[in-house]
């Protein structure tokens, strides 16, 4: 492969992850991921190393886009900050503890449970009616420490953020309102693609035939393209997501999660 169009590749790929991140409050891993994954292997690096080094990369895009779409959707005043300390301290461990368990189990059975947990949670997505104030905002501290430890945990071992599973969590069981549960969800997942990221550099410290330019498992040439265009772009689609309807918002994230879904347990 021509490596302008590696490049290109790269930077559109950044676009679509931060599109992902600053409108829905996803990190985008579900894009990040393959596009890393498939050029990879086009530049002839085996596949298990492919694949990590793909989950390791998007987390570090992840982490630095999702600071650029938090402060943006910080100063628009939709992040709840009341139990965010928990949720990012549990989801920080989380992801480190998912991504040592990743190499060490079958990660495709773990797409397909995530799947299928997908597809429920699209049934309830539409079903259930959002709320739309602060005032039934649930005040369990112990279901917002869940909330960061099981997004942490999908964070480190599939390599996205942990907002695909944060957000319907957040508004279907906590009772977020959609836009807060989006800039709550961009906050949060700082914590989990760092604690992932980190993680993912550690295990792959030693680790031979990785890419050039690599640190651990995070290679250090897509992470930059990637990132290039992801925080340029994730800071006017957080801002872009303040003037879109609460509802039009929902049924981007139903068809986003119905896809991973999809993609999860191998129909597309």
């Amino acid at each position: 492969m021509d490596f302008i169009v590696y490049i290109l590749l790269l930077l559109l790929g950044g676009c679509f992850g931060g599109l992902m991140a600053g409108l829905l409050g996803v990190g985008g891993g579900v894009i990040l991921t393959p596009i890393q994954y498939y050029l990879l292997l086009a530049y002839g690096v085996e596949p298990n190393i492919a694949i990590t080094v793909s989950f390791a990369t998007s987390l570090a895009v992840i982490f630095v886009t999702m600071i650029r779409s938090s402060w943006n959707h910080y100063n628009n005043g939709m992040i709840v900050t009341d139990f965010l300390g928990y949720i990012m301290v549990l989801g920080f461990i989380g992801a480190i503890t998912g991504a040592f368990v990743s190499v060490n189990v079958d990660v495709s059975l773990l797409q397909f449970l995530f799947g299928i947990m997908c597809f429920v949670t699209v049934v309830n997505m539409i079903f259930v009616k959002y709320p739309e104030n602060d005032d039934s905002i649930s005040s369990s501290v112990l279901a917002h420490c869940l909330l960061g430890l099981v997004g942490g945990l999908l964070c480190g071992l599939l390599g996205v953020g942990g907002g695909i599973i944060m957000i319907p969590i957040l508004t279907l069981v906590l009772k977020y309102p959609t836009h807060k549960a989006i800039g709550t969800s961009s906050a949060s997942i700082i914590a989990t693609s760092l604690g992932g990221m980190l993680a993912y550099v550690a295990l792959g410290w030693n680790v031979s035939n990785l890419p050039a330019f690599s640190l651990g498992y995070v290679n250090l040439v897509q992470f930059f393209f990637l990132t290039l265009t992801s925080t340029f772009v994730a800071g006017f689609a957080a801002n872009f997501s303040k003037k879109v309807d609460g509802n039009k918002l929902k049924y981007l994230h139903i068809l986003v999660v119905l896809y991973i879904g999809l993609k999860m347990v191998g129909i597309v």
